[in-house]
């Protein structure tokens, strides 16, 4: 029994990696909930701050699960490591690059005008299914 493979924790760590995680989620629920029409700074974009905080938010809980409930923390291989981290590099590249084509695509191709159009189409679709019952 004991040469088991694998890592045990002291319920002293996992209690603190628990408390940690419910933390962090918390504070992203906070901090999604904030009005920021109240806030009332008209120099910055304070929604895209405010996803950026809740991304990091969520990269720091990713690291607590990944070094912890995954072992990461526990490998003398760096190789897990190193493709975990690989994961984010990746994950910048495709959020960079969806922001370049949603922010610029006007600027870059000048016959473009068409603009986004952000409607949900489900609430479009379900704005009165009264009407349609009453029809019948």
């Amino acid at each position: 029994m004991e040469n088991m493979p694998g890592h045990t924790y002291d319920a002293k760590v996992l209690l603190r990696v628990y408390i940690s995680l419910l933390v962090l989620a918390g504070g992203m629920i906070l901090i999604s909930r904030v009005p920021l029409e109240a806030i009332g700074l008209e120099w910055i974009d304070l929604h895209v701050l405010k996803g950026l905080v809740i991304l990091g938010i969520s990269l720091v809980m990713g690291s607590i699960v990944a070094g912890f409930l995954m072992g990461l923390r526990y490998e003398t291989s760096r190789l897990n490591s190193l493709v975990f981290l690989a994961n984010f590099a990746f994950l910048a590249l495709f959020i960079t690059f969806t922001w370049a084509d949603v922010n610029f695509r006007g600027l870059l191709d000048p016959s473009f005008t068409k603009q986004l159009n952000w409607e949900s189409p489900v609430i479009k679709a379900n704005e009165n299914p009264a009407a349609e019952h009453h029809g019948e």
